[in-house]
């Protein structure tokens, strides 16, 4: 897939806007006040924009080889890094930032600065950019364009404004003070607002006389109770423990090796995250009766929770990714009653001694950290499931002969081919289809 010029601008644009709010956040939790992370008084840090536009020229051949591409990420962002402190030191004459700590040989942190730079590059390549990609191909190439000559030329007078600024100052035509007085004038007013936004956001988050550092919070507990939180914790974590539970019991009863996926990225089952879900909420209060009632709530709300669930993905998808038919005592092919035992028995193991053990753990995170991790976990999430819709649909296009050439599709084509969709999914099969695919 070759990107135009406007595609790469935009992009650069994009990327750099990203990389400052990063920053902006970052820095003014930490410091508590707005801290402008750049050197230009508008929202961007352009070496964010000029990195990621280098690796979706360059890193295009890599998609695949991980662990490959995880190194080039790094040598991009400290090649950028570097280049871009040099320019800086020579055009004004100062040093914009402590670039050293950065540097990848430099020192302990920026070793992990590095490394966190290129899992932040990685996974912007895997999730955000498809994304990107389609938003930019579902409008017309001319709103692209205008706005790329928006963002250019304000970005140059940007430019030009501050290093006039500066060389003017390093040459002591300024009064002191000045050379900042003239950078705040010209500093653009979202940066504040942004600031605004987030520390409004945490001070929703915890009671006023608590410190958002959680220094002094410690008598605050994380997703405490039945929470919309502490069952994403739920959802998440079961979801992964799901998949390693299926992907070991198909290995050694069938003696191979299976995606039990249900996404593109990440051994994460949806069905066992959302059953764990559905049996905290619906069970608890039975859990005080006594096993057997839990056993029986399981053993109903698991039949009929698997159940809505092969309704659900033939609906929307017009794939199975299950099939019973084959078995004694199936409803339908979607479930049976052997399973259904199974799910009376894993409700009253989950309520009675799973759950409360790892609501406790999930309680000990820290309150800041679990409400960052919540909100980036959660985005990730949703991306993944949007992209795994995308792919299967396209994947149905190819396979009933009905996908059209387009952009987007190309780009999907490519990005998502047959293989991989049938190694993330190898019991998928059309809604008509009664033979189920090995």
């Amino acid at each position: 897939m070759q990107y135009t010029l406007t595609e790469l601008i935009f992009y650069f644009f994009l990327y750099s806007f990203l990389g400052w709010c990063l920053e902006v956040a970052v820095l003014s939790i930490r410091r508590k006040r707005f801290i402008d992370p750049g050197m230009l008084s508008g929202p961007v840090c352009p070496s964010y924009g000029v990195a990621l536009v280098l690796m979706l020229v360059f890193l295009r051949s890599l998609r695949g080889h991980y662990l490959i591409q995880f190194i080039a990420c790094i040598v991009f962002a400290n090649a950028v890094e570097t280049v871009s402190t040099r320019i800086a030191e020579q055009t004004t004459g100062r040093r914009m930032w402590n670039a050293e700590k950065r540097a990848m040989f430099g020192s302990l942190p920026g070793a992990v600065y590095s490394l966190i730079w290129g899992l932040g590059a990685m996974l912007v390549l895997a999730f955000l950019q498809p994304l990107v990609f389609i938003f930019y191909h579902m409008l017309p190439e001319i709103v692209f364009i205008i706005a790329d000559i928006v963002f250019a030329v304000v970005f140059a007078v940007d430019v030009f404004t501050v290093v006039w600024s500066l060389r003017k100052d390093r040459r002591g035509e300024l009064p002191a003070g000045e050379l900042t007085e003239q950078l705040r004038r010209t500093s653009n007013s979202f940066g504040q607002r942004l600031n605004a936004r987030i520390h409004l956001r945490l001070q929703n988050a915890y009671p006023p006389e608590l410190d958002i550092d959680g220094s002094i919070a410690k008598g605050m507990v994380f997703a405490s109770g039945i929470t919309l939180t502490k069952m994403f914790w739920v959802f998440l974590i079961c979801s992964l423990l799901g998949d390693i539970i299926e992907t070991f019991f198909v290995r050694f009863t069938a003696g191979i090796w299976m995606s039990r996926s249900s996404v593109l990225y990440g051994p994460f089952s949806i069905v066992w995250g959302l059953g764990a879900v559905v049996l905290t909420v619906v069970l608890s209060p039975l859990s005080k009766k006594g096993d057997r009632y839990v056993f029986l709530g399981g053993f109903l709300l698991g039949g009929a929770y698997e159940y809505a669930c092969s309704v659900f993905t033939e609906l929307v998808f017009g794939k199975v990714f299950w099939d019973y038919s084959h078995m004694p005592l199936n409803i339908g092919g979607r479930t049976n009653v052997l399973f259904m035992f199974f799910w009376g028995v894993l409700a009253v193991v989950w309520l009675q001694i799973l759950y409360p053990r790892l609501s406790k753990l999930i309680e000990r995170i820290p309150m800041l950290t679990g409400t960052i991790l919540t909100w980036v976990l959660t985005g990730l999430m949703v991306i993944n499931a949007l992209l795994s819709g995308l792919a299967i649909g396209r994947y149905t296009q190819r396979q009933q002969g009905t996908a059209t050439p387009t952009v987007i599709g190309s780009f999907l084509d490519e990005q998502y081919p047959d293989s991989l969709v049938e190694w993330v999914w190898p019991n998928m099969r059309d809604a008509g289809n009664n033979q189920t695919n090995s």
